[in-house]
């Protein structure tokens, strides 16, 4: 078992897997699926034999096994019928094989659970038997089923009977259905499953819970599970198919998928703001206690430049906790559809230049922005508070991440009733790795270091713009940076 390969094969596979000490006939491993399947505990089954555990319902057969293994060294594909540990029997095929493990003989079993098979297998043998005894009664079952059925005379597969859950499922009356067959009919949506349904057929006779797609009358898609099997009736050959209708079962089932992977985001955007209460807004609040705790203590003794000092480190911070829960609100608000969205007119060029100076002002003109505007300033037309969380939150990053006194361009082109705006930096760009999630909650760039931020302006950028019905990319490289391109109907 020190073979990684091995173990992994052993531990993972879907059948019940074991090993026993060819010596004493202890069990020294198995696997998940084997406890899984009769209800053990590892310890429970770890150093005991097949015997002191009983799951064998057949004894005496365990006493041919081990006899056929010592003739043989192995035993392959046998039926054995199993009891776990709460008294239900299940049907397995198993196969043993001999092998030296670590220079000591152990027998590695691998049992196969076909106790539903057998149970599908035995209940269509007694479908047969009563179909051969009595065509009446059969013919009765058959129309009373709910199961979609129907009866194909072989080789051409026209349709000889139906009941009344297949008519009332393709939508066509009995005399237009009888002699025709499902391709006839257009039943099949999609060629691919039809020739995986004959591959099935022609393997083995049979074919047992086949998802396929399938088009009624009146235009309707629906999803059938389907099973099949080739039989007999008065001597020839017929197809003898039974379909259940998934449809709602499947549209439950996305359903349900779609609302675990929104309760998943839900989750995980709560253990995200978590995570920035207690790391984003700790400095600002640390750096706000510890300002303050010096003016308490030494307020007469500090010079008047120390106090401005620290009254300035407190009023920074501040800011900084409100811009960030003014981040997080507008996002709900946004997220709740309780953004309104007012468009009126405006000068564009005028709320540009704005803009860029507000920017470089909160900022300290760290870097300077440049405006480009290409034509003569023009009215324009859309909700200049959204349109100011937009560029707020673009220009900021823009002088964020960039190097000191490093140009900012914002360009501005009218097309048509658009204006197609960019807003250029060369800072540090984001990592190829970062691109495809760089309008996701929370998520922040890995190359940004110490830089402050929550990850939410972007997303927020992302939503106004569609609010605004626009669009957004964007064009980075790391270490020479980003490009934001914006197109906004701002002349209707």
């Amino acid at each position: 078992m020190n073979d990684p390969i091995f173990k992994a094969a052993f531990h993972n596979s879907p059948a019940m897997q074991s090993v026993v000490r060819a010596a004493d006939h202890i069990l020294v491993e198995v696997n998940d699926t084997f406890l899984n399947k009769l209800g053990f505990a590892r310890d429970e089954v770890l150093g005991k034999t097949p015997f002191d555990l009983n799951f064998w319902v057949n004894p005496e057969m365990l006493i041919d096994v081990r006899q056929e293994l010592e003739a043989n060294g192995f035993m392959q594909s046998r039926e054995v019928r199993l009891r776990d540990r709460h008294g239900n029997i299940l049907t397995a095929l198993l196969s043993v094989h001999r092998v030296d493990l670590n220079g000591e003989p152990h027998f590695v079993s691998a049992g196969v659970d076909i106790t539903r098979r057998k149970q599908t297998e035995a209940r269509l043998v007694e479908s047969e038997r009563r179909l051969r005894e009595s065509e009446a009664r059969f013919s009765k079952a058959f129309q009373a089923s709910p199961l979609i059925m129907s009866v194909a005379k072989l080789p051409d597969a026209r349709l000889f009977e139906v009941n009344e859950a297949f008519v009332r499922f393709i939508g066509l009356p009995r005399d237009q259905i009888i002699g025709r067959t499902l391709e006839e009919l257009g039943l099949w949506a999609r060629s691919e499953e039809r020739q995986r349904f004959d591959k099935l057929l022609g393997r083995g006779r049979l074919v047992r819970d086949l998802e396929a797609l399938m088009q009624v009358q009146n235009g309707q898609l629906r999803n059938v599970r389907i099973s099949a099997e080739l039989l007999e009736i008065n001597g020839e050959a017929h197809l003898l198919t039974f379909a259940l209708d998934i449809t709602e079962q499947k549209r439950a089932e996305t359903e349900m998928q779609q609302a675990l992977e929104k309760e998943r985001e839900l989750n995980q955007l709560k253990s995200d703001f978590v995570s920035l209460v207690s790391h984003e807004f700790r400095t600002p609040l640390e750096v706000i206690m510890s300002s303050a705790d010096n003016l308490d203590r030494y307020h007469d003794r500090l010079l008047p430049e120390k106090r401005e000092q620290l009254l300035r480190t407190i009023n920074k911070s501040v800011r900084r906790m409100s811009g960030m829960m003014d981040e997080v609100l507008v996002l709900g608000r946004l997220e709740s559809d309780r953004m309104t969205f007012k468009p009126a007119a405006f000068e564009l060029r005028a709320f540009c230049q704005r803009m860029c100076d507000e920017i470089e002002a909160a900022t300290a003109k760290r870097c300077p922005i440049q405006l480009e505007i290409n034509n003569s300033p023009e009215q324009a037309f859309g909700d200049e508070n959204v349109l100011r969380h937009i560029f707020t939150n673009l220009l900021s990053n823009a002088v964020k991440y960039s190097p000191p006194d490093q140009h900012i361009v914002l360009r501005a082109r009218r097309l048509g009733q658009d204006v197609i705006f960019e807003i250029q930096d060369h800072g540090c760009g984001i990592p190829e790795a970062d691109q495809k999630r760089l309008f996701q909650a929370f998520h922040r760039g890995s190359n940004v270091r110490q830089i402050p931020g929550t990850g939410l302006g972007l997303l927020i950028v992302q939503r106004c713009v569609e609010l605004h019905g626009g669009e957004i990319q964007f064009q980075s490289i790391e270490g020479q940076g980003t490009t934001f391109t914006l197109k906004l109907p701002l002349f209707p």
